[in-house]
């Protein structure tokens, strides 16, 4: 469901009438997730335990449902409905989330065909529970060489899920001396069998700087740091903990809205050769740009 970043609560607070509907709220708040670049938007849901889980904004991307019922667990084995092929390792799914008391994201750290095994399971779940992928971020980062840490784009970090990494060939010039050729089975298999496919790691062994969004990734399997990660997490805030800069920013985009309609915030109208200006060309002003620079994701870093 889009973003939503007021309620009818706050609507005397930040200075907007009881008549603004919903669709004005969902409209500034949708833009304020284009400007941040943040499509997946500032909020997460709880899952059954009330720890972040997924975010709000974002739709399913695929469906699936478990041909028996689950049980809670570690490297639990579930047989999933057509498409599971789709699916690789170390994607996040979450399982069954219209139900508040039994949600929760699991990771996927095998798949062969339809049929799954599941890192960890917290709660039982009926047969043909409900899991859908695409509810959380996922960002690919390349580590620097010799180095096991990178910065995610979107804080604060809420919750790390899953990741999967592999390793890849030097670049030009530095094949001799790149990280992993010093270990022999990695050597050999980079240089005659191809690099090691994606492989699964815990999050347990993982650090993050919840608002740099510095993450430290362990050594894999080959004793050697990755080349290349898939992160999946959750950014964000609460519903209830939105900052207020965030519900005065909508507010403002609101009222900027509706105080310039499609032929307003004018500069300049002219009749002859027809000639329209425009005082700007977006509706969120200097001061919500400055509200909102804290939120930004960092895509550069």
């Amino acid at each position: 469901m889009p973003s939503s970043y007021l309620t009818s609560g706050d609507f005397a607070t930040y200075g907007l009438p009881a008549s603004t509907t919903t669709g004005q709220v969902q409209a500034a708040s949708t833009l304020i997730d284009l400007y941040l670049k943040r499509p997946e938007g500032l909020v997460w849901s709880p899952d059954g335990t009330g720890a972040p889980g997924w975010m709000a904004a974002l739709s399913p991307r695929q469906t699936f449902t478990s041909q028996g019922s689950i049980q809670p667990g570690n490297n639990v084995p579930v047989t999933l409905s057509g498409g599971a092929s789709s699916l690789q390792v170390g994607e996040v799914l979450i399982l069954d989330r219209a139900n508040s008391n039994l949600a929760e994201p699991v990771a996927v750290v095998s798949i062969t065909g339809n049929n799954a095994i599941l890192q960890s399971v917290q709660f039982p779940h009926s047969a043909n529970a409900l899991l859908e992928s695409g509810l959380t971020i996922k960002q690919h980062k390349f580590l620097p060489d010799g180095r096991p840490v990178t910065n995610l784009a979107f804080t604060p970090v809420a919750k790390l899920l899953a990741g999967q990494g592999r390793y890849g060939y030097g670049r030009r010039g530095n094949a001799s001396r790149y990280q992993v050729d010093e270990f022999n089975l990695l050597a050999s298999l980079s240089h005659f069998g191809g690099p090691p496919v994606w492989e699964f790691f815990p999050m347990i062994n993982t650090g993050v700087d919840s608002e740099s969004g510095m993450i430290w990734v362990p050594a894999g399997v080959m004793l050697a740091y990755y080349s290349e990660v898939n992160v999946w997490y959750v950014a964000g805030f609460p519903a209830s903990g939105l900052p207020s800069a965030i519900k005065a920013a909508c507010a403002n985009i609101i009222q900027a809205q509706a105080a310039f309609p499609q032929m307003g915030a004018m500069k300049q109208y002219k009749a002859g050769d027809t000639a329209l200006e425009r005082f700007a060309a977006t509706v969120i002003d200097a001061d919500t740009k400055a509200l909102l620079a804290p939120f930004q994701a960092k895509l550069f870093v």
